[in-house]
């Protein structure tokens, strides 16, 4: 699929899961925001419910494995500058940009709820503590949707190993997207 078209599509299908959690109780939240076009459409779709963004802005941190290295991935990479998000979401209220390592930095969220979770973080470590830390916190109907499974093999393993067993609803959507409908 060209890339115009899987980011269309992948556009396409989160407008379409935030519409299904408007009416969920429960926060928004990101986790890997890079230069924050996921966030706005977030914000722009669900303007009136908080939106947590995290992202270290400075790359990827050093807890990659093998299956993230064997797909290009390396310490550092997709990193941007945090004042790119912070001008692009100016006019946004409730916005909240948490600068760190997730989940370190999750002392702000910890006794929250969630209707939605974005998981973007393209490897092993950090989507498993994406998953651990907001599973438990989701309402029910609430969407985590993770970005780049199965393409980034770290993130489908991450996912696969943490999600057997687990009662959800999983869809893949396209070729980067794992939607997980908690019931």
């Amino acid at each position: 699929m060209p890339k115009i078209i899987q980011e269309s599509f992948e556009i396409e299908t989160l407008k379409g899961l935030l519409g299904r959690v408007r009416k969920v109780e429960g926060d928004l939240a990101e986790v890997g925001v890079y230069q924050g076009g996921t966030a706005k459409i977030i914000r722009e779709m669900i303007p009136d419910k908080p939106l947590y963004l995290f992202d270290t802005f400075c790359g990827l941190p050093d807890t990659l494995i093998p299956e993230d290295i064997k797909h290009k991935q390396y310490v550092g990479g997709c990193a941007t500058d945090e004042s790119f998000v912070t001008d692009l979401l100016k006019d946004y209220s409730n916005v909240k940009i948490v600068k760190g390592i997730f989940p370190q930095t999750s002392d702000i969220i910890k006794d929250k709820r969630f209707s939605f979770c974005h998981l973007d973080t393209d490897i092993y470590k950090s989507t498993l503590d994406g998953l651990e830390f907001f599973f438990p916190r989701m309402n029910k109907n609430g969407i985590i949707l993770i970005h780049d499974y199965p393409h980034h093999p770290g993130v489908m393993k991450a996912a696969d190993e943490f999600l057997k067993g687990k009662n959800v609803d999983l869809v893949q959507s396209g070729i980067r997207q794992l939607i997980i409908t908690i019931l």
